[in-house]
């Protein structure tokens, strides 16, 4: 979820420029005009493919079409240079150093190992994380080189992010979720684009990870996303996460505007919408950052962000229903999809062990904080609803997560990633193949240290190192490395290219079999040195967030 900071000609100069006739071999012809590509090779194996960058697929969401829906790109003329990363969208870290992004950032990027193969290539569409707020799909972030190598198509593209993306009023003046609709428009670009990369359109895998993957479950629930891909990867992240649906966005909208001069609207939704269509980036920037901080005490840690929602019905809605109850009742677009989590996702957003402890005494002082703010349990059973998950981490009463860290990161990972991973493959696994993994493995190429003694050590994204390459990102050939990333990139390719993970024995897989998911024995592959299928994945604990819901939860339940 980290960021960094890329170059890019801004497309008002549309990057046309005159090649030479010997470049013609890399030039492709689309319906909106010539882009001209770049050739790579992967490391270690030299293995050529083409890559084009910063396609535009949307007219730049700017002035009046800011908070709008975005629309297909406008036609060019000449050649695009399509060899340059894009701007990122405007981000959190904007304010420290605007130059590497932009709001004219939906752009799209395609990997391909043959413009011209003897059968059209299965395709890839990848969605970065970022927690909705920040993030970007550049190729020095995110090198398709590994994944390229196995024959398959790779996309990538950029969506606007936080306050300029998911500001919403639950009314049609704002309804919100505007960077859902843009990846909605990005795969309607792939579905009219792909077959002239030597992509095969019938044979698109979604994959996404963090709010990436948060993405990839909602679009597997949501009505615009339908027809629009066969298969789905779902990383850290869930339609059924807590934070995957924001129930307070008509809020958190005018609190944050509040922090804006003349941001004060009362309750006139358009007359809100036309003033931030007004404001420079710097000020909404401002005043969201400004909202975050000064509500770190009030529900995360991390304070009050902006996140999806439900919208008013409309053509043009991505999501009106609660994701829990369309994935229980079976009204969600059925296609097989592998869904996981890392062994300790939580220890990604602490700084170290004190900062672990600082927090954990944080919920030892208010035991309320370990509610989730989806439950809205009633002022009579709020005790007892966090009572029972202390008990269930903590092993019974008057005892602290302070004293117990390895409990209070499981707790955090849970409450934050795992039962709302585990939730949607609970649900979907009744209507369709589901394969649940958990990546367990550390090694050279993981992100994070491990700093809390007896923890997990394997955070949030630590499996992106073994998917993707990064500039400036040292590329370990421990043979423990190099073995785990071909395993997970095998995994990760023949489910796109068979909708089955585990197609056939395979002695690089240790000759596993991935066996589907059902909700008897939570049957889960795990990748660690050697891959293994095991069965109860965090054993009793799902099973009492289960209840607590149940017993709890407000009704109808929206997301887990």
């Amino acid at each position: 979820m980290a960021t960094s900071i890329s170059l890019f000609v801004v497309l008002s100069l549309l990057n046309l420029g005159c090649f030479s006739q010997k470049d013609d071999r890399l030039v492709v012809n689309l319906p909106d005009g010539k882009v001209r590509g770049a050739e790579y090779s992967t490391p270690i194996n030299n293995f050529s493919y083409v890559g084009f960058l910063a396609i535009p697929y949307a007219e730049p969401p700017v002035g009046d079409l800011r908070y709008e829906s975005s629309r297909p790109a406008k036609p060019w003329k000449g050649i695009l240079n399509a060899t340059r990363d894009a701007k990122s969208c405007i981000t959190s870290d904007s304010l420290i150093d605007p130059s590497g992004e932009s709001e004219d950032c939906l752009k799209i990027n395609v990997y391909t190992p043959s413009l011209k193969p003897d059968h059209p290539l299965p395709v890839m569409v990848w969605i970065h994380g970022g927690a909705f707020r920040s993030g970007k799909s550049a190729k020095s972030f995110f090198g398709p080189d590994y994944l390229v190598e196995q024959n398959v198509v790779i996309v990538s593209l950029n969506y606007r992010l936080g306050p300029l993306s998911f500001l919403a009023t639950s009314d049609h003046n704002l309804p919100g979720n505007l960077g859902l609709k843009d990846q909605v428009l990005a795969l309607h670009w792939v579905q009219r684009n792909i077959e002239f990369f030597g992509g095969d359109k019938k044979k698109v895998t979604l994959f996404g990870q963090s709010a990436g993957g948060t993405s990839t479950g909602l679009h597997l629930i949501s009505k615009r996303s339908r027809g629009l891909f066969r298969a789905a990867i779902v990383q850290s992240g869930s339609g059924t996460c807590h934070w995957a649906v924001d129930q307070n966005a008509r809020t958190v909208a005018f609190r944050l505007a509040e922090w804006i001069p003349g941001g004060n609207y009362g309750n006139d939704t358009g007359k809100l919408k036309a003033f931030l269509k007004q404001r420079s980036v710097i000020e909404i920037m401002t005043a969201s950052q400004n909202l975050l901080e000064s509500t770190v005490n009030e529900s995360l840690p991390e304070g009050i962000q902006v996140w999806p929602t439900l919208e008013p019905e409309s053509e043009d809605a991505f999501m009106t229903e609660s994701p829990y109850e369309l994935l229980k009742r079976g009204e969600f677009n059925k296609v097989p999809f592998m869904i996981g989590v890392t062994s300790e996702e939580s220890l990604l957003y602490f700084r170290g062990l004190n900062h672990v402890k600082e927090i954990a005494i944080m919920y030892d002082h208010e035991p309320e904080r370990v509610l989730p703010f989806d439950l809205y349990p009633n002022s009579t059973n709020e005790a007892i609803a966090g009572e029972t998950i202390r008990n269930a981490y903590l092993g019974g009463r008057n005892r602290r997560f302070a004293d117990h860290l390895v409990a209070f990161i499981d707790y955090f990972s849970d409450n934050q990633f795992v039962r709302g991973v585990v939730k949607q493959g609970d649900l979907a696994s009744e209507y369709v193949p589901v394969y649940l993994y958990e990546f367990a493995y550390f090694g050279g190429r993981n992100l994070t240290d491990a700093y809390v003694p007896g923890a997990e050590k394997v955070a949030h994204a630590s499996e992106l190192p073994y998917l993707f390459t990064q500039d400036g990102y040292n590329i370990t050939t421990d043979p423990l490395d190099v073995l785990t990333q071909k395993r997970a990139v095998k995994l990760w390719t023949d489910f796109a290219k068979y909708l089955n993970p585990t197609p056939e024995k395979s002695e690089l897989l240790n000759n596993v079999t991935w066996t589907t998911f059902n909700n008897q024995d939570y049957p889960h592959l795990v990748l660690n040195e050697t891959l293994q299928m095991r069965k109860q994945i965090r054993g009793s604990i799902y099973s009492m967030w289960n209840d607590v819901y149940e017993k709890y939860g407000r009704k109808p339940i929206i997301t887990f």
